[in-house]
């Protein structure tokens, strides 16, 4: 299960919430009294900034913009120390960015890099290179060299993060719900004291609120059809209600009756169907149900759960609720509405959670009582996962587990697959297929490529790639190149889907060189973002392991007893001693042993089939269990008093790109002699 990440505590109630998309906020009421929100995208105060010229082998602190006078790396954050470069000091972490738009980088950009302990490389720190510092005082620094040598120039700016969260609003009456009205001018809220408020987010007091509706039971959550004029509310009474409220006069209409302690409601996109949760009792103890509205049938879809409370669609396709089980059990459940069955997708959460927020597939925002949740549902991605894979190699056949096959490709787990590779590196161009489909979903108008590694730290990936592409005609060759989004550079456009099928290849994003890349284990990082460069998320990071190692291969001359072929005519003589061995040394390796190989004996025009032969297909360490491969006069010649015979090794690398076997990388040896009395 993933790990949640505590966005903000010290609530007084958090229960029913909306997401603002366009701000990328979160906006819920807690319990207590209040209407707040808090910011996804954080904005921040400078700390410090300016220009210095950091010397060798001094520290300094992004925090006071005060460099280390002892000239020891004891305090600050960074030391800069050539010829090693730049080092970490203390808890703080760094990420090279490479050459980019240093004004462009915000404060809520710098603080979602993927930060690491890592050194960076003198080399890696020439003039205009962009790097950025997550502080020991846990703020966030970005950093431009002007000029590069024993001593290095900087400009800097250090940012605290503002908190993202605010209470807007305060005089509520124990409210239950949110939601966001489409224009972003007002909101509804519930309370439970019976109301149904609209409330102007210009005023978001309790005071100037109207008052729509009253007179209801302990109204719940809250469902909007403002196309319709509509909203819905659930009452938690042993025999209540689901109302259609009139939002301009405040009408209500009873929907539905005789539901006990109902608390969650959404409807279907068709408006047809209400999915509800009830806390019952009894044999259907904690149910969800899906009720048709024209006739009021029922059909219960889960049981069996815990004072289950708000519900979510997991996505657009409405085939996944998300439901909060409270205490005892504290904890996600996601219900499969056709096959009528549920699955805990996050246990232990805080106390008493109330309401999930989905702000993309794969990302929740959960409301508890006293605090607020981020979590990332990598495992429950019903869109797909946004980075899909390399070529036909998928993301989840690259090996995560730490160790000597980590960023290793298998495929083989899946024996039924077309494509097999068992225990394969990445090599030459790496061809990224992208979820086009949901990434558009998700509201994502750009995206591009960066990818880290130990040695050159964290880079952009903007070289431009071309794509067969159906004119109406025919199939034409087009080049898909970087361009500035938001003042930032290296952005890729998101393709449409109305225009997806008539690229050859739908699903390829841009080629990875690998060739750019040291050896060893590199992570692929890319970044979504909306029409304005707001980011809208990254996708699942991918290590890989990277080998453009060549492979060798050798033949030495052959001898029989030791000796070699006659420099007069080249005939390696055997004399009358049928006996006698004849030895083919040969070397077949890799510098890592990413490859296999193979040694073919020729005489005339058939291969000779010899034990420990054939070998085809061994990997390269058995050569240096099979080399010299011996044989006797008397076996190689057969019939034959003088024999002509051709030895060929040849070396296949392993490193694949995912579209094939990266052969440039292979060896082959050949060589020829005659065996003569």
């Amino acid at each position: 299960m993933p790990s949640p990440v505590q966005l903000v505590g010290n609530l007084s109630g958090a229960i029913g919430s909306d997401f603002r998309r366009p701000l990328n906020q979160l906006v819920f009421v807690e319990f207590g009294g209040k209407l707040s929100r808090l910011n996804l995208t954080h904005t921040a105060t400078v700390v410090t900034s300016g220009s210095a010229t950091l010397l060798a082998s001094y520290g300094f602190n992004l925090d006071t913009g005060i460099e280390d006078s002892t000239g020891a790396p004891l305090t600050g954050d960074i030391w800069w120390s050539p010829p090693a470069g730049m080092v970490r000091i203390g808890n703080a972490q760094m990420i090279n960015l490479g050459v980019t738009d240093f004004a462009s980088l915000t404060p809520d950009t710098i603080q979602s890099l993927p930060y690491s302990a890592a050194t960076i490389p003198q080399a890696n720190l020439s003039t205009n290179d962009v790097f950025a510092v997550h502080t020991n005082g846990g703020n966030f620094s970005k950093i431009q060299v002007i000029a590069a040598g024993l001593n290095l120039q900087i400009q800097w700016v250090t940012y605290k993060l503002d908190s993202p969260y605010a209470v807007l609003g305060t005089g509520y009456q124990e409210p239950e719900d949110v939601k966001v009205s489409a224009d972003g001018m007002h909101v509804y809220v519930t309370e439970r004291t019976g109301n149904l408020l609209k409330v102007p987010l210009a005023g978001p007091n309790r005071t100037p609120a109207m008052v729509l509706s009253s007179g209801m039971t302990a109204p719940q959550q809250l469902f909007l059809d403002e196309s319709n004029n509509h909203a819905y509310v659930v009452e938690f009474a042993p025999a209540g209600h689901l109302w259609q409220i009139n939002l301009t006069t405040g009408a209500k209409t009873a929907v539905l009756s005789g539901l006990q302690n109902a608390v969650g409601l959404v409807l279907g996109a068709n408006l047809q169907f209400a999915y509800i949760s009830e806390q019952t009792t009894g044999p259907d103890t904690g149910r969800v149900s899906r009720f048709q509205l024209s006739n009021g049938a029922r059909q219960t879809i889960v049981k069996g759960l815990t004072a289950p409370f708000f519900l979510t669609w997991n996505d657009a396709t409405q085939n996944l609720l998300l439901v909060p089980e409270r205490d005892p059990a504290n904890r996600i459940t996601m219900i499969d509405v056709a096959g009528k069955n549920s699955q805990v997708v996050l246990d232990g959460v805080p106390f008493r959670p109330s309401s999930v927020t989905v702000p993309a597939p794969g990302q929740m925002l959960i409301c508890s009582d006293k605090i607020i949740e981020e979590a990332d549902l990598l495992a429950f991605q019903p869109a797909g996962p946004v980075l899909m894979g390399i070529g036909f190699i998928p993301f989840d056949k690259v090996i995560t587990v730490a160790g000597p096959t980590q960023g290793l490709a298998d495929t083989t787990v899946d024996p039924t697959y077309f494509y097999q590779v068992k225990n394969t590196p990445f090599g030459g161009a790496l061809p990224l297929t992208l979820n086009y489909m949901r990434a558009l979903n998700d509201g994502a108008a750009y995206y591009r490529v960066f990818v880290q590694n130990a040695s050159q730290g964290f880079v952009l990936r903007d070289v431009s790639w071309t794509d067969e592409h159906w004119n109406g005609f025919e199939f034409v060759a087009v080049t898909t190149g970087p361009r500035n989004v938001g003042g930032q550079p290296g952005f890729f456009p998101t393709r449409a889907i109305s225009d997806l099928f008539l690229w050859m290849n739908p699903s390829l994003g841009g080629f990875v060189q690998s060739t750019d890349l040291p050896d060893g284990l590199n992570t692929i990082w890319i970044e979504f973002v909306g029409a304005t460069g707001n980011l809208i998320e990254w996708a699942t990071p991918l290590t890989i392991l990277v080998d453009n190692n060549r492979c060798t291969a050798t033949l030495a001359p052959p001898t029989v007893n030791a000796a070699g072929a006659d420099s007069t005519c080249g005939l390696l003589h055997y004399g009358t001693t049928d006996a006698s061995p004849v030895s083919m040394p040969f070397t077949a390796s890799h510098p890592n042993n990413f490859a296999t190989f193979s040694f073919v004996l020729v005489k005339g025009v058939n291969q000779v089939t010899l034990p420990p032969l054939p070998i085809a297909g061994d990997p390269v360490t058995a050569a240096l269990g099979l080399s010299p491969v011996v044989e006797t006069v008397a076996n190689l010649r057969g019939n034959c008093t003088i024999a002509a015979f051709a030895e060929e090794v040849h070396v296949f690398a392993a490193a694949n790109n995912g579209w094939s076997r990266q052969s440039q990388y292979d060896a082959d040896a050949l060589i020829a002699y005659v065996l003569a009395p």
